[in-house]
């Protein structure tokens, strides 16, 4: 089972850097140890690797739109899309202007990119919701609060089963921080293969056995995450969706890249599937615009109507940079994917859209990661608030850094959110830091090793500790104030060096690879 180590010790790992002290892993088991690596988040997967930006170029005027604000260019962008589909991909160009939208648009292939002129320069005008295009069209669901958007990169669904990219199970078990698994099979993998491992929570059984109690194990017994806290959770399918290359190729196992970041039972049901560009849209792209609803005032909370901007979903390697929302219910939301990027993004309103019951939000989402693995997001302004600022839902090995806010909540929203990093963030006010959503039974607002790492507020005052049940293995770096819980790391440190965790991982990474 797993130890709390002492302070001494978790301080000499997370960073791997001698001069700053944090570690990059707990004891979780002997002999092993986990480290706590952030370093492949992202679209390049931590590398230094530049996008892949097909030669193919077309501008949306050569498929009809008007880019008046007046004519609704949607389908002659889908048009545009379609034709770099149908090439195997391409940079499809919105021009300088104002373009009007009253359709969704999708990207589902791989190598596209929409590309605009930049955000400041760029306008997509979006002047009604989804539900009110839907119920035009004699159509009406109930998902408008988490999963559509106007603007959309969308693989097909993939699940664990045994489907197209189905390649073996893993036939024995194997421990975090280890790279080898034994396999049934190991005929269809090489090296530099790009895999996935999914595993499942069982369906029966006691609680401490399970995925789910291996993610939520806490050291702390009156602070347990069991049967009343996880019940609503159990048998989540595909709760883990761990990306890695192939290092090795072995009779009868494959030797992974990166470290598992949880142990692996065969119970657990862990299966290897093969990441493939015609199954996942690879290397996809929206940049350099902003998309401006129509000003109304927002709807309570999940029963929103959908003024949804960008959503990723079933997609990898790819990213969102420069682009700007506003009076949005949803502004970003990652969904299913492995490997995104989110950068230099605004969220903002015109004038106030809270409702009666909404206390001051905005709107549903400012940026969320949901079931997804190592999404990166940067350089990000949430000048508002929305129920859910930076939103983690049954994810892993997310970033969050060198962003700000006018109220910042970090919504860690049950439903295990594992292993995430939010650092060099400055909250604005600070008066939500550890506010969350989620229902009961989906357990305690996070899993295990999530880290907080030089996060500030307003007038420089420390950030109140957020309590024992708020979930187990927790760090906190930096200006914090509070008594720490058993299996939190608590280091209080006024000034945080350095002040970005994520920037010294990745720099320390890329020294690791460049020896090699």
């Amino acid at each position: 089972m797993r130890k709390h180590c002492s302070i001494c010790a978790l301080l000499v790992t997370l960073l791997g850097l001698a001069q700053v002290n944090l570690s990059a892993a707990m004891d979780l088991r002997s002999p092993g140890v986990m480290s706590l690596d952030w370093s492949y988040a992202g679209r390049a997967a931590g590398s230094d690797d530049y996008a892949y930006i097909p030669s193919k170029r077309v501008d949306i005027r050569d498929f009809g739109a008007r880019i008046d604000g007046v004519t609704d260019d949607s389908r002659a962008i889908q048009d545009a899309i379609d034709n770099c589909e149908f090439s195997g991909g391409g940079v499809v160009e919105l021009p300088q202007g104002t373009i009007l939208l009253e359709d969704q648009i999708t990207i589902r292939s791989s190598n596209i990119i929409l590309l605009g002129a930049g955000k400041n320069e760029t306008i997509i005008k979006i002047p009604h919701s989804l539900k009110y295009y839907d119920l035009q069209a004699g159509t009406d669901d109930d998902t408008y609060s988490r999963s559509k958007g106007f603007i959309q990169i969308k693989g097909r669904r993939i699940r664990s089963g045994r489907g197209s990219t189905y390649a073996t199970d893993v036939v024995s078990n194997a421990e975090a921080g280890y790279r080898a698994l034994q396999v049934r099979d190991t005929s269809k993998f090489y090296i530099g293969q790009w895999v996935r491992l999914y595993m499942s929570d069982p369906k029966s059984g006691p609680v401490k056995s399970s995925l789910l109690g291996n993610m939520y194990y806490n050291p702390n017994r009156r602070h347990d995450c069991g049967e009343d806290c996880l019940w609503r959770l159990q048998g989540h399918k595909d709760m883990v969706r761990f990306m890695s290359k192939i290092s090795e190729v072995r009779y009868n196992e494959i030797v992974l890249e990166r470290e598992l970041p949880v142990d692996v039972r065969t119970n657990w049901k862990p299966r290897i599937h093969i990441v493939d560009k015609y199954d996942v849209p690879q290397n996809c792209g929206v940049q350099g615009f902003t998309v401006d609803f129509r000003w109304i005032r927002s709807k309570e909370h999940l029963n929103e109507a959908g003024h949804n901007a960008i959503v990723l979903e079933e997609t990898a390697f790819s990213w969102v940079r420069d682009v700007a929302v506003v009076n949005a219910d949803l502004n970003f939301v990652i969904r299913y994917s492995n490997f995104v990027s989110v950068t230099e993004v605004e969220a903002r309103v015109t004038k106030d859209r809270s409702n009666k019951k909404s206390k001051g939000k905005q709107g549903h989402i400012a940026i969320g990661i949901h079931d997804s693995c190592d999404i990166y997001v940067s350089e990000f302004d949430v000048q508002d608030t929305w129920w859910h600022d930076l939103s983690v839902r049954a994810s892993m090995l997310s970033v969050f850094r060198n962003g700000k806010g006018a109220n910042i909540n970090m919504d860690l929203h049950r439903s295990a959110p594992y292993m995430i990093l939010y650092t060099d963030i400055y909250l604005g006010k600070g008066t939500r830091a550890f506010t969350t959503g989620g229902k009961s039974g989906t357990g305690m607002p996070s899993a295990g090793y999530t880290t907080f790492w030089n996060i500030r507020k307003e007038g420089g005052e420390p950030i109140e500790l957020p309590g024992c049940s708020y979930g187990p293995y927790l760090n906190f770096v930096g200006n914090f104030d509070g008594k720490r819980c058993q299996g939190h790391t608590l280091r209080k440190d006024e000034e945080t060096y350095p002040k970005d965790l994520f920037v010294a991982q990745i720099k320390k990474r890329r020294k690791r690879l460049a020896l090699k």
